[in-house]
């Protein structure tokens, strides 16, 4: 019945552990495909039995410990800390997608986080123990409780005593993991040194964990030395250790999650200078463009009276003979030049694309002459949706952002001469539509675990905020976005719904 007592125990505790690493890596990383619908039980019954496993097994302690039936120095029991540390890594590494690193981190974390629970536990539930058993020592001196009830209290409490350790110190591990899992956002894409900031404080907690295991007991004769023993001190400063210890692992995760926050502030700024750069360009199109209005009405009648002087002499010399033929022939040539100049100059005041909006006329032909300039073939059929009242503005932001990753590809190209971006918009009632069509380098394209496209640039952080904002349009219009990729061509699409009331 021991034996069988002791297998319960030791699954129920198992199971608690299998149950809290399963929390701490939940949202963290992904389960495979292959492993989505049992993966999670598969995963759990095989962390309680390699658990189980690596703290019965008798082949494993004579490997570990030679003949002897149980560890003679507590440091013997770093290797078992070890050994879970690896049986957690393999388990993610088998089972979810992402970064071996990550999962690294999340296997040391969640070791480091039980490993101090137990030892800041220890401390006081050994205080509360002793206190126990010499309250009853004392109550058999003094003969107020028969020995058979004293042995019976004793089993009684021995029993007490492990679920007693066992709740409590799971319970600081959940609220450890709990606080974690609150001031954590998503870490999937989490950068090398991302990972290796908030690796930082679960290695030093570990690194604490072996001190202790290395000075914890040792054997003497029949007995065992115990630290605590030695320096009673300990029950308190080893909690204390201990607990902050923990501390500095959720309060690294909320600094880490405050500076990507502080960066993203930083790189949002960044980004909205830009278009507010952009902005300004535009006026300054705008401008230079009511400029040359300006130029040309002020000189327009000067033109309308020196086409008209022209065409006077023009008729007033006929074609009578080969001199005059040949006078009014030239007279012609300079009548048409000067036509072709004032075509040239009106050419200038019109845009290439009319999309019914000044913002958007602007973007448009703005990009169309950058691709000019990199030899892009550039087409758009795009209008501007007035009657849908959506805001210029939002369809500036979302037009800059497409077109400039669009640009961005078509120079990645190997063959840029060959690269072209197709800018369409269509209604279907309320719902406005527009579609980008861009060559692209296939061989170049990477993807975060989610699945969505990932930036090759060197300042990764500051690109994704232009996917974010264009996000933040669609999200604003209730609509969607939606990408594929055939023939070395990127098709993206975005719909928006159109404002209700207009």
């Amino acid at each position: 019945m021991g034996v069988i007592k002791m297998y319960f125990l030791d699954i129920l505790e198992y199971g608690i552990r299998g149950i809290l690493f399963l929390y701490l890596c939940k949202d963290a990383v992904v389960t495979k495909n292959k492993y989505t619908r049992q993966g999670k039980y598969v995963f759990f019954l095989l962390f309680v039995v390699c658990s189980l496993w690596i703290g019965n097994s008798k082949w494993l302690k004579n490997l570990l410990y030679g003949d002897a039936e149980n560890i003679e120095k507590s440091s013997h029991s770093i290797v078992k800390v070890i050994l879970m540390v690896l049986v957690c890594y393999l388990l993610l590494y088998v089972f979810y997608e992402g970064n071996r690193l990550l999962k690294l981190y999340l296997a040391l974390l969640f070791e480091t986080i039980m490993e101090l629970s137990r030892f800041g536990a220890h401390s006081f539930w050994s205080l509360g123990i002793n206190a126990c058993i010499n309250w009853l020592s004392d109550k058999i001196l003094e003969e107020k409780i028969k020995v058979d009830t004293f042995s019976f209290l004793i089993n009684q409490l021995n029993s007490f005593a492990f679920l007693s350790l066992l709740l409590l110190y799971n319970v600081i591990a959940w609220i450890t993991i709990r606080a974690i899992r609150k001031y954590r956002k998503s870490i999937r894409d989490i950068s090398r040194q991302g990972i290796s900031f908030l690796m930082l404080s679960p290695a030093v907690g570990m690194a604490f964990v072996i001190i202790l295991r290395c000075m914890f007991y040792t054997r003497n004769g029949s007995g065992f030395d115990y630290l605590y023993d030695k320096y009673q001190g300990l029950y308190v400063v080893v909690p204390i250790m201990t607990f902050l210890c923990l501390l500095s692992i959720v309060y690294s995760t909320k600094i880490y999650e405050e500076l990507m926050s502080a960066q993203e502030e930083k790189s949002s700024l960044i980004f909205y200078k830009r278009q507010l750069s952009d902005m300004a360009e535009h006026v300054q199109e705008i401008e230079r463009l009511y400029d040359k209005i300006r130029c040309v009405r002020h000189d327009m009648n000067n033109y309308i009276a020196d086409m008209e002087q022209l065409l006077s002499l023009s008729m007033k010399h006929g074609v009578s003979d080969e001199t005059e033929d040949g006078f009014d022939n030239n007279k012609r040539s300079e009548t048409e030049k000067y036509l072709c100049s004032m075509k040239a100059a009106l050419d200038g005041l019109t845009f290439r694309y009319s999309t019914g909006n000044p913002v958007t006329d602007v973007i448009t032909n703005r990009k169309y002459y950058e691709c000019e300039n990199y030899g892009i073939s550039f087409t758009s059929d795009f209008i501007y949706p007035e009657k849908l009242g959506i805001e210029a503005f939002d369809l500036g932001i979302l037009m800059n952002n497409t077109l400039d990753n669009a640009v961005e590809a078509c120079k990645k190209c190997e063959k840029v001469e060959e690269t072209k971006i197709n800018l369409h918009s269509y209604n279907k009632g309320r719902m406005f539509f527009i579609r980008i069509e861009n060559s692209c380098n296939v061989k170049r394209l990477s993807y975060t675990q989610s699945g969505e496209l990932k930036t090759d640039k060197e300042d990764e952080w500051m690109h994704g905020i232009g996917l974010k904002n264009i996000k933040s349009v669609v999200e604003k219009y209730y609509g969607t976005m939606s990408y594929e990729i055939k023939d070395e061509v990127f098709y993206m699409t975005v719909m928006l719904q159109g404002v209700t009331g207009n």
